[in-house]
């Protein structure tokens, strides 16, 4: 039996975002006390270098998404390689806190944008149209592989080189890594190639010329928001509980060190919630593994009312994780499902701000409300409320008309 070239791109994928999200995101969090220290800045200030990176990388998705669609796939990765690398560099020269807040909102992610998550999601797509939502699960791996390796490295090179040198030497490889492995594995399935995808039942078959769908059609598309909303609801509640893991436990009187052992149950978790919800999301209707998800998410935030122990947090821990980690995947599965698989990278495009303005948004929400009343609980029992609405909202997905582009050939004809 020929050995399918998919396995190949997936397993790049993997390694390219590990690399990438364990520098863009781990290594911000190892270099933020020696950027306190050295720069003489507050935490506010801080954090807004990672609440810009985050909304401009939303951002600069629906350009990537796009390109996707015109432009081949391993130029886009190298060159989404290329700028990051650049702007590391560049920050390991800074003088003062706004030139790295700058290069985080630009340079950094401009190259996270084209070269990482949405990257490996298009690509998953692409080779397995017939199993998506396992795909993407498996390729987003990347991301929990760099949550486990890249913090332990990333410490050590900043105790024995400092956090300038550390970025140049991270630099380096980045290049030397992710530029052989795209360009020699990274492609689009040729004509053919590609493992068929099975037909909805009861869901008219789409032409083989049908069109793309265009950006303003997708915005007039009500399916789209629906999407939309029924994510964002859902993600951020599970990025304020993950980004508030750490206040939240000491708040609890949690040790660092006990705290510590939390991230990688949340981490494992994870894993799990991608493959499991994403295999069946390829199997049933992929709203109930959305559900499923969200009353995971539902149920353990409903856990941190009380005051639960350090037994019942690494059980809280485990259940975060395993509901959220199975969002992407899930989401996925329903775009190359409802809006086919030649419009994916566009619509998946277009679709990510929904998650970065979570991520940027939830944090600072759950935050705000914690000051002002006095305890995460409080944040925390807000979303108790949104979710619902969320899980809502996914009822008016099931199998409603969408307005299909028209096929290439009647275009043609008039």
């Amino acid at each position: 039996m020929r050995w399918y070239h998919g396995w190949n791109v997936l397993a790049a994928a993997i390694v390219f975002q590990a690399l990438m999200i364990g520098i863009v995101f781990y290594g911000f969090t190892v270099w933020a006390t020696p950027w306190i220290d050295e720069f003489q800045v507050g935490h506010g200030l801080l954090m807004t270098a990672n609440a810009g990176a985050t909304l401009a990388t939303g951002a600069l998705m629906l350009i990537a998404g796009r390109a996707m669609d015109r432009y081949p796939m391993r130029l886009l990765i190298i060159g989404g390689t290329l700028l990051l690398a650049t702007g590391m560099v560049l920050i390991a020269q800074a003088t003062a806190m706004w030139q790295i807040i700058g290069l985080y909102t630009t340079l950094i992610a401009a190259g996270y944008a084209f070269s990482t998550t949405l990257a490996g999601q298009v690509l998953a797509a692409k080779w397995f149209p017939d199993r998506v939502g396992f795909a993407v699960g498996l390729v987003s791996l990347g991301s929990s592989l760099g949550g486990i390796v890249m913090p332990p490295l990333l410490a050590t090179l900043l105790v024995r080189y400092g956090w300038r040198d550390a970025n140049m030497m991270l630099a380096a490889v980045v290049v030397a890594v992710v530029v052989p492995l795209v360009w020699f594995v990274v492609r689009f399935p040729r004509p053919g190639e590609a493992r068929a995808a099975p037909q909805d039942a009861g869901a008219p078959a789409p032409a083989a010329d049908e069109s793309p769908w265009e950006f303003g059609a997708v915005l007039r598309e009500p399916t789209f928001w629906i999407i939309g909303f029924a994510f964002f609801g859902t993600s951020i509640a599970s990025y304020a509980f993950l980004t508030s893991i750490g206040p939240y436990s000491h708040e609890l009187g949690i040790d660092p060190q006990a705290m510590s052992l939390l991230i990688p149950v949340l981490a494992v978790a994870g894993i799990a919630g991608r493959l499991v919800l994403g295999a069946m999301a390829d199997r049933v209707d992929p709203r109930y593994p959305y559900w499923l998800a969200t009353a995971i998410i539902w149920g353990t935030l409903l856990l941190t009312l009380g005051h639960p122990s350090y037994a019942m947090m690494i059980v809280i821990s485990g259940l975060i994780g395993l509901g959220a980690g199975g969002l992407l995947p899930v989401c996925c599965t329903i775009v190359n499902q409802k809006f086919g698989a030649r419009s994916f990278s566009r619509v998946m495009g277009m679709a990510t701000p929904f998650f970065s303005l979570a991520a940027a948004s939830g944090p600072v929400l759950s935050g705000q409300i914690r000051d002002i009343a006095g305890n995460y609980s409080a944040a925390f029992a807000v979303y108790l409320a949104v979710l619902p609405l969320a899980a809502a909202t996914m009822f008016f997905l099931h199998r409603r008309p969408m307005r299909r582009p028209a096929p290439l050939v009647s275009m043609a004809a008039e």
